[in-house]
């Protein structure tokens, strides 16, 4: 019959040692490789950013509403016209938007004068509208009585547009 023989703890220990260091150097590996990862993407970015500075101005967009109001147009072959029109106007930052809310009254009366002479026909093609808008971010882009602040107009959107 033969003897069992004992177990050797030496044995052991190494195994588990082997296997805690494997672990351990699985666990450095990914740190490492998550490390480059992360970093490639930062470079990645900041080489992006430096050839196109235009990345790097991202802004919130800032928005001004100004309600819907009626002006009379130049009179056509069809009589007295009319035009229903409500616009939002994209501004650089809170500080314009805050100074056109002040100043609502002068903004609505420079878009009434300037609307009130147009004529119906061209303000009612797609062509006529977009000049009509670079029109309006010119007008509404002069200072105002009590601020000096520099106005910016990013764009003018229609939200409502009736001619009749």
């Amino acid at each position: 019959m033969a003897k069992p023989q004992p177990k050797n703890k030496d044995s052991n220990n190494t195994i588990i040692l082997a296997l805690v260091g494997l672990v351990a150097i699985m666990i450095a590996v990914t740190a490492v490789n998550t490390w480059l990862l992360l970093d490639t993407r930062t470079t990645a970015q900041s080489a992006l950013a430096a050839s196109n500075p235009a990345a790097e101005r991202i802004r919130e967009p800032v928005f001004v509403k100004i309600e819907p109001f009626t002006v009379n147009l130049r009179s056509d072959q069809f009589g007295p016209r009319l035009l229903y029109t409500g616009m939002t106007l994209e501004v650089q930052d809170g500080d314009t938007r805050q100074t056109l809310l002040d100043n609502m009254p002068q903004v609505r009366s420079r878009l009434l004068v300037m609307l009130s002479g147009l004529d119906a026909e061209n303000i009612s093609t797609t062509e006529g509208k977009t000049e009509l808008a670079e029109r309006i971010k010119v007008r509404l882009s002069e200072s105002y009585a009590n601020s000096t602040a520099e106005i910016e107009i990013f764009e003018v959107l229609f939200t409502e547009f009736i001619v009749q």
